[in-house]
């Protein structure tokens, strides 16, 4: 589904004709930002890979980063293993000539602790925020996926403009459908159950 049609279901549903085409894009706009503070949902999983040229400590973070989830380097039979996420407090203790063991983060930055060697690559695992539409024809991976979420997103942000007497049905149904697709996303971590999930990595020392 593209832009234009996902503002077509919001100016339908709103049903005034006071609320002018920029309005109604305003309104749409500021509801896919609400879902990015709001959502973590599989098509905002983003991977970033780094090749060092020379041995390294860190990297800057995507412009579109959100929420970190996880650092990851090569060990020497090419195997990626998960570093522990530590305050750069505690992280400094460790050697910076040992193997990479922790990661913290300050502003824009992800330090490593340990060197990552030359030619050992880090993944970065974050949620990012949503591919911006080419135009307003084009669509992205949340109107492919969830458009109603985003449509109701914008219409709760309509009905108080507009003292809309749909106010509270609005954000109510934003908020079950936001229950809804966050529930979808543990289940595909589950494998297809409702289930408690761990995450994917623990917290213990990586085993070079």
């Amino acid at each position: 589904m593209s832009f234009n049609t996902m503002k077509a279901s919001f100016q339908n549903i709103l049903n005034r004709d006071d609320c002018s085409d920029a309005q109604a894009t305003t309104f749409l706009q500021q509801g896919i930002s609400r879902i990015q503070r709001d959502c973590r949902l599989p098509s905002m999983e983003r991977t970033l890979i780094i090749t060092p040229e020379t041995p390294t400590n860190m990297f800057s973070v995507p412009l579109d980063l959100i929420q970190p989830i996880d650092v990851l380097v090569q060990d020497s039979s090419g195997i990626f293993r998960s570093l522990v996420k530590k305050a750069f407090r505690d992280a400094v203790n460790v050697d910076s000539n040992d193997l990479p063991r922790v990661y913290a983060r300050i502003q824009t930055t992800i330090y490593i602790f340990g060197t990552v060697t030359t030619g050992r690559q880090i993944m970065f695992l974050y949620y990012g925020n949503f591919t911006p539409f080419a135009d307003e024809d084009s669509d992205n991976e949340l109107s492919a996926s969830t458009p109603d979420l985003a449509v109701y997103a914008a219409l709760s942000y309509a009905a108080d403009t507009f003292q809309h007497p749909s106010a509270a049905a609005w954000e109510g149904r934003y908020q079950q459908l936001k229950t809804e697709v966050m529930a979808m996303a543990i289940d595909l971590d589950a494998e297809g159950g409702p289930q408690y999930v761990q995450s994917l990595y623990n917290d213990m020392e990586p085993n070079w």
